[in-house]
């Protein structure tokens, strides 16, 4: 526990001092690399991501799923990265909202339709198995989410540039993430991407922290 709440007061200093990351990102961190489904699949056929449901592991979610349903009757939501439905568990207590979660890993999208098949009867939830970098969306949407994944994208203003295609007007883009030296990175080109319209950074008891976002993109 001490040792997360010492690297929370570093990536918390990071956030106004760029060049605290910076020096973290040269010695310590480097670009994911990338994982094929093939890999994911085994991840979570493991139960590698089997914690994340647990309610102290979802502090950052609920807090998402209000600020992107705040003072609408109804939400239009596409997540990507949903993995096995994680972040709808936070999402579903809100009223109006229809959903479609997108995830590389088929073994993940499998399970969700287990988990929320009532939903999905209901006709309000669907999930389907694709890239989260380009997925092809068929319609638009309120709110588009990217709930601890963005690390994980290609370039990241290339990615921000095809959704925001799919946003209706008054649309944002909503985002999660472990506080880390290369997703704060990131952080700062998503700033410059798009406007803020709201930024937090929850903490848990045991020392874990996200950061927690909506933008509106910059439209010409």
């Amino acid at each position: 526990m001490a040792y997360f709440r010492w690297r929370r007061a570093i990536e918390l200093a990071a956030l106004d001092r760029p060049w605290v990351g910076e020096l973290l990102l040269r010695r310590r961190f480097e670009k994911p690399k990338f994982t094929p489904p093939e890999g994911w699949n085994a991840e979570y056929e493991r139960g590698e991501y089997d914690r994340l449901v647990r309610t102290e592991q979802r502090h950052h979610h609920r807090l998402l799923a209000g600020l992107i349903t705040d003072g609408r009757q109804a939400t239009k939501v596409l997540e990507i990265g949903c993995g096995e439905g994680v972040f709808l568990e936070s999402l579903k207590s809100h009223q109006g909202v229809t959903y479609l979660g997108v995830d590389i890993s088929s073994v993940a999208i499998e399970r969700a339709r287990v988990r929320f098949a009532k939903e999905i009867a209901a006709g309000t939830v669907r999930f389907d198995v694709g890239d989260g970098s380009a997925y092809p969306a068929q319609k638009n949407f309120d709110a588009i989410v990217f709930p601890e994944c963005i690390e994980y994208l290609d370039d990241i203003v290339e990615v921000m540039d095809h959704y925001a295609c799919f946003l209706n007007t008054g649309g944002q883009i909503g985002l999660s993430q472990w506080m880390g030296a290369r997703p704060l990175r990131l952080w700062r080109r998503l700033k410059a991407w798009g406007k803020v319209t709201n930024q937090a950074v929850v903490s848990a008891d045991w020392g874990g922290a996200w950061l927690v976002a909506t933008l509106a993109p910059r439209r010409d």
